[in-house]
């Protein structure tokens, strides 16, 4: 596993009842930003035999193909529950309380999803609906939404230094409310009535975001500090700042980006790490989403503009 730090018993377990462990063929990469909530996997053979899942009774596993696999069979215990082509984006939701095994003889590339039955209990306390008993969806169907997202996923394990944990946590909560809502048959709504945070809690969250503007704490802590569950807190700092806190924080190390550029002779890279961006193509991407110039250039005219005022 493409990863430093220690991996959870789930993955390990998974790895091994996948023939994916010491493997020369397979490719397992963990996110250690995310507390391991996802992975990607992958064979450049398929599996020599058929693979059963364990885990938490009461656990998920959601899985996007993204590679066509010509042929795989799927099983809940000994019943067949799937079998053929699945294309690029099809999506399946496995019980673990089901003994799901598979047979995949072919080539694959999977992102693979570790959903807990807490966090989707989390996501109906807060929105004040019924807990999700079961979650329902055809094996290998495609589902665009876990698709468009899923792809962030994959593209925070390519580079995960260019990726906060609070953003991770945004785009995983928005597919565990995607799933309670889609596969869960459950509608959630966010009503207008319901409060932003207090002004403590503002004072609380934004202080300790300012703390980490690189971004490395998850959503869960920033929650805590505001005493808040995950879903709550996501929605009422919303509410509040009218945008989601990782592009709060994201607002935020451009502003100081730019007071410094404004301010100081440092290189742009020193900038961009004092900003708390990754390196200065970070820098340079959001800066010119946001101010409309990239900062060098920003920098050149506000020089101009101060010569020009005889300051």
């Amino acid at each position: 596993m493409d990863t430093s730090a220690k991996v959870p018993a789930f993955w390990n377990r998974f790895t091994e009842n996948m023939y994916l462990r010491n493997s020369i063929t397979a490719k397992v990469r963990i996110s250690d930003r995310s507390m391991f909530r996802f992975g990607r996997v992958g064979s450049s053979e398929g599996l020599p035999e058929i693979t059963r899942a364990s885990g938490l009774p009461s656990d998920y596993l959601v899985t996007l193909q993204l590679k066509a696999i010509p042929f795989l069979e799927q099983f809940l215990g000994a019943k067949k529950v799937a079998s053929g082509f699945y294309p690029i984006g099809g999506v399946s939701v496995l019980n673990l309380q089901e003994r799901p095994a598979i047979l995949l003889p072919n080539p694959f590339d999977t992102l693979v999803l570790h959903v807990t039955q807490s966090a989707l209990d989390e996501i109906a306390y807060a929105h004040k609906i019924p807990r999700v008993d079961q979650l329902v969806w055809p094996h290998g169907h495609l589902d665009p939404v876990v698709y468009h997202l899923g792809q962030t996923l994959v593209a925070s394990l390519d580079q995960p230094n260019h990726t906060s944990k609070v953003f991770l946590d945004h785009i995983l909560h928005a597919l565990n409310c995607h799933i309670v809502s889609s596969y869960g048959g459950l509608r959630i709504s966010t009503p207008r009535s319901r409060g932003g945070l207090s002004p403590l809690q503002m004072r609380r969250a934004t202080e300790f975001l300012e703390a980490h503007l690189d971004g490395n704490i998850n959503l869960d802590q920033v929650a805590r500090v505001c005493d808040l569950s995950v879903s709550h807190f996501a929605r009422a700092f919303r509410q509040t700042f009218r945008r989601p806190p990782y592009r709060w924080l994201i607002e935020r190390r451009v502003a100081r980006a730019k007071d410094l550029i404004a301010t100081s002779h440092l290189p742009l890279a020193q900038i961009a790490i004092q900003s708390g961006f990754s390196d200065q193509g970070a820098l340079n991407r959001s800066f010119k989403r946001i101010i409309g110039l990239p900062p060098g250039k920003w920098r050149g005219e506000t020089t101009r503009g101060r010569r020009g005022s005889g300051s």
